[in-house]
Order: C-alpha cells, then sequence, then structure tokens
C-alpha cells in the first residue's frame, strides 16, 4: 500500500522477431538501479534448431513474464535486443560469465550487468516441493456480486468424520495469485504447506482478475476486496471437512481480516503486518521514508508532507460524498505557500491524475472503529524491519482495542517477515527466505490453540 513517488518502468508485450544469431542459451539475471531502488530483470535466451537464439524477458517485481525480444544481434562476445513497443534497448558485451551492457528506454541509458541465474529451487528454497503428505483440491466459489473466483483448498488428509481447523488467507494490495506470489516467492504456498503438515486446513484464491479469478480488479474498491474475502469465508464454512473457521491476512489482507472479524465472527484472525493505523497515516509514512532518500531540505520536505497530506484530505471528502473529481495540486501549493521540489510535484500530479475508486477508498480507510469490534482471538504479527507498516505503533493499537490480541513483534524481519538487513523493498528479491520459520510456526501453534 503506497502512493508512490517516481515512476517505475512499465513492461508491455512487444512483438518479437529473429534476427541473424551466434547461439546464446540460459536465463541470465541482473538489477537496473533506480536512484535508491532496484528493478531485476530476467533475460531467457533459447537456441533453436537452427542454432539461432531467441528471446524473452521477465520483470519478478512486476509479474511479468514472457514477454518477447527481437535478436537483432548476437557473437560470440556480444548481444543487442530491443523491444519496440515500450521503446527499449539492450546492449552487453559477453565476458568472464557475465553480460556487462547497458539497458535504455526513452532516452534514458542505465548499466546492467546480467549474471546466469541459479535454479529456482536455490533461490526460492522454501518453496513446496511434490510429492505432498496432503490434499490440494482446486475449486472455483462465486463473490458476493456474481464474480466466479477461483482458489485452492489444502486439507492435511480425508479421514471420515474428521474436521480440520482452517484459514482463509487473503492477499495484501496489488493484483496477486493465490499464492501471493512476489519475486517469485509464494508465501500463501509456504504457509498452507506448513499448516497441512501441522493438522491446519486452508483455503486460498486468487485475487478478482488475476490469474483463474475472473472480474475485473481495477473497478475494485476495498469494500469490494472485503466482499471477495467475505465470500470465501462463507464458502469455506460450507464445505464437510472444515471444523472452526478463521481469517489470515497479510498487509492489506489483514486489515481486511480485522474488517470482516468486526461483522461475520470467525473463530480467529491472524494479521500479519496487517495495516490498523488510519490508512492516510501509514501512506503518510511510507511516503516519509521515500522523501528523506530524495536529499531535499527540511523546508522542501516539510512542504510536501503537507502537500500529499492536504491533497489524502480532499480525496477522502471527495469519497465521502460520492465524487471524484480533479484536484489542482498547484492550487494548494500557492494557497498553503508550500516549497515543493519539482521531483516530487511532478510525481504527486501523475499519481493524482491515475486515481482509481480503490486508491480512493483505501485513503479514506481508517480501521480503529472496527478493531473495537473483534471479540474473537486475534495474532498480530509485524516485524522491526518493516518499512511499510509501522510495528511498533500498529502492535500498540492491537493491544489498546482488542480483548483477546497474542502480540508478536519479531525482530529483524521485513514486510514479507522475511529476516532483513534493510527492510527496504528493493531487498525483498535478494533473499532466499520467504518466509520466517519463527513466524510458521507461531501461526500454526496460535490456531491449533483456539
Amino acid at each position: 500500500m503506497k502512493y508512490r513517488l517516481g515512476a517505475t518502468i512499465a513492461l508491455l508485450l512487444a512483438i518479437g522477431g529473429v534476427g541473424d544469431c551466434y547461439a546464446l542459451t540460459g536465463t541470465w539475471r541482473g538489477n537496473i538501479s533506480m536512484g535508491f531502488t532496484k528493478l531485476p530483470l530476467v533475460f531467457n535466451f533459447e537456441e533453436g534448431a537452427d542454432g539461432v537464439t531467441t528471446a524473452t524477458m521477465d520483470s519478478p517485481q512486476q509479474n511479468a513474464k514472457g514477454i518477447p525480444l527481437n535478436v537483432k544481434f548476437c557473437s560470440a562476445d556480444s548481444v543487442s535486443l530491443e523491444c519496440k513497443m515500450i521503446n527499449a534497448s539492450y546492449k552487453g558485451k559477453i565476458a568472464d560469465n557475465k553480460i556487462v551492457g547497458t539497458f535504455s528506454q526513452n532516452g534514458f541509458n542505465l548499466p546492467l550487468t546480467l549474471s546466469p541465474e541459479e535454479d529456482l529451487a536455490s533461490r526460492r528454497p522454501q518453496t513446496p516441493k511434490p510429492p505432498f503428505p496432503y490434499l490440494e483440491k482446486d475449486t472455483v466459489f462465486t463473490s458476493f456480486d456474481g464474480v466466479e473466483l477461483a482458489g485452492t483448498l489444502t486439507l492435511p488428509s480425508i479421514e471420515p468424520g474428521r474436521e480440520f481447523p482452517t484459514v482463509v488467507m487473503v492477499t495484501g494490495s496489488g493484483p496477486q495469485n493465490r499464492d501471493e506470489e512476489i519475486f517469485e516467492h509464494r508465501p500463501f504456498a509456504v504457509i498452507a504447506d506448513y499448516l497441512a503438515r501441522n493438522g491446519i486446513a486452508s483455503f486460498r484464491y486468487d485475487d478478482r482478475g488475476t490469474a483463474s479469478s475472473k472480474g475485473n480488479y481495477s473497478e475494485a474498491t476495498i469494500d469490494t476486496f472485503k466482499g471477495d474475502a467475505l465470500s470465501a469465508y462463507n464458502f469455506t464454512k460450507s464445505l464437510p471437512e472444515i471444523g472452526k473457521v478463521g481469517i489470515l491476512g497479510h498487509s492489506e489482507g489483514g486489515t481486511l481480516a480485522v474488517l470482516i472479524a468486526s461483522e461475520a465472527k470467525p473463530n480467529f484472525i491472524v494479521s500479519l503486518a496487517g495495516m490498523v493505523t488510519p490508512a492516510k497515516e501509514t501512506l503518510i509514512e511510507q511516503n516519509l521514508w521515500t522523501l528523506d532518500k530524495l536529499g531535499l531540505t527540511e523546508s522542501q520536505k516539510e512542504s510536501s508532507m503537507k502537500l500529499i497530506g492536504l491533497l489524502f484530505d480532499e480525496i477522502s471528502k471527495q469519497y465521502r460524498a460520492g465524487e471524484t473529481n480533479t484536484i489542482d495540486v498547484d492550487l494548494i501549493c500557492q494557497e498553503n505557500s508550500l516549497d515543493v521540489p519539482t521531483i516530487v510535484l511532478e510525481s504527486v500530479k501523475r499519481n493524482n491524475e491515475a486515481r482509481n475508486g480503490y486508491f480512493d477508498s483505501l485513503v479514506s480507510l481508517d480501521p480503529t472503529g472496527a478493531l473495537k469490534k473483534v471479540k474473537c482471538p486475534v495474532l498480530a504479527i509485524n516485524g522491526t524491519k518493516d518499512t511499510q507498516v509501522n510495528a511498533e505503533k500498529n502492535l500498540e493499537i492491537f493491544k489498546r482495542n482488542v480483548g483477546k490480541v497474542d502480540i508478536r513483534q519479531m525482530d529483524g524481519l521485513n514486510h514479507l517477515l522475511q529476516h532483513a538487513a534493510t527492510g527496504e523493498v528493493s531487498e525483498y528479491n535478494d533473499i532466499r527466505e520467504t518466509i520466517s520459520p519463527e513466524v510458521l510456526a507461531i501461526i500454526s501453534d496460535f490456531i491449533q490453540r483456539q
């Protein structure tokens, strides 16, 4: 959940072609440095029967895979690629088991060194591998508005007459599949595997408009996603093998679990880095974290944060009134005598122009009132190196407002609950661990005690 400052390279499908080419094979990976963040790119080379190399590109951070590339030239010591539809190209020299080159797009030239890729099992060792000592069933259910969503039910085993404690998993922000896949990490698959091996069933589903689920993600709001999660919960409760049912949510999913628990009365909820502070506060903290890296003066930073706060206030006002009107960012600056640097001002304008119903609903969200109505047992886990949700503040709100709450502030864990060095989003891809084993054990123990 982030009101982003700065653009990310947009990756679109391009029509690929093949040029005369020396054979280059395998998967090569590198990171484009974009100021204080990194964008990993993966190039996949394959030698055809005619000895000619073809190529595709992946962007793991954006869940974009198999983007066709035009191989313009390839020799024993160099390669040249292009992707016309995004006006991008890559040229590199091949030596010492590396490709050292430049990625170019829209006038920007960025250094990019590629190295041979490790296999996925080495990069993501926690990802479950068959054979599995449990049963998985792919199924579909109908959400509150008639949209068909797809998911996977994981059962420890089939024993006649036995009912299993079960958890429904709800993903964080952004379109994600049932495994909550990000940077090739599959945290929900890892959690489902661990729980099944410890006698706990689970149900996880693809977000609407994502993977095998139908519907339109771009038209959804917080209330839509809440309705989807509640529908998944009701569907799971109706299944014959199911005993007590709770909701596990990560990030925004943790917030949705709280909203549902204030109404639907699940047997328990698990919040993994779920936000319960007012969303405006969290978004402002995220932007402050970003602004701290831009080298602004204190005056510029203060003005930038005031602009963002005033913009959020106007968005919330419009959302409550059922309106979506253009907001004049320049006028806000003028009326409040704000000294906002151009790099921030232009980014705020771009994000303001790209507003949608989801973002407006998020900015307006304050889960505190719902939290006070939660009566079921709650497990709330946050990491001290979470740069997206403030662990100490978040857990204090849980503690102050929920009667039956198990608070866990996990030292050294980031927003994905990985052991981390910095907690920065740019680090997620470099960490082999998908989720802390200590967190898995805590979740399992909590559910078994309910």
